[in-house]
Formats: structure tokens, C-alpha cells, sequence
């Protein structure tokens, strides 16, 4: 064999594994790319579900406040001494 074509089939096979790992790390990057989206996507459906409990059990934790007679008791304002500073 020639050395042209030895080199051919050196420079062939070369530029061979260079398109199989640049497409390697491709496949890698984008894989790692739709996890990060799914899990960005997991996150905010987990956010939204949590905050809506939490609104739901703020507002059911506020409705049982309101219910409570002393709450009102305690947070009327006292009229009694400022008719005596006048």
C-alpha cells in the first residue's frame, strides 16, 4: 500500500471518531437539557400544588379565627379613654 493511502484511511477513520464523540456529547448535552426541562416542569407543578394548599389552609385557618368570639373582643378598640381626654 501506498503511504496516500495509508493516509487516507488514517485521516478517514480519524475524522470517523471525531463525528462519533462530538455526536456522543451532543446526544449527552441534550439529554441533560430535556431532564433539566422535566424537572423545571416537576417543580412548578409541585410549587403550584403546594401553594394552593397552602392557600387553602391560610384561608381556612383565617375563616376559623373569625369565627371565634374573643377575636372580636380582643381587637375592638377601646372608645373608654379617649371620650376622657376630651
Amino acid at each position: 500500500m501506498p503511504l496516500l493511502e495509508i493516509s487516507q484511511i488514517v485521516f478517514n477513520l480519524t475524522v470517523s471518531f471525531a463525528i462519533i464523540i462530538i455526536t456522543a456529547l451532543f446526544g449527552i448535552i441534550a439529554y441533560d437539557i430535556i431532564r433539566l426541562i422535566k424537572g423545571i416542569k416537576k417543580f412548578s407543578n409541585d410549587l403550584n400544588q403546594e401553594s394552593t394548599k397552602l392557600y387553602k389552609n391560610l384561608n381556612n385557618f383565617l375563616e376559623g379565627i373569625s369565627k371565634l368570639s374573643f377575636i372580636s373582643w380582643l381587637l375592638r378598640k377601646k372608645d373608654g379613654k379617649n371620650k376622657t381626654d376630651r
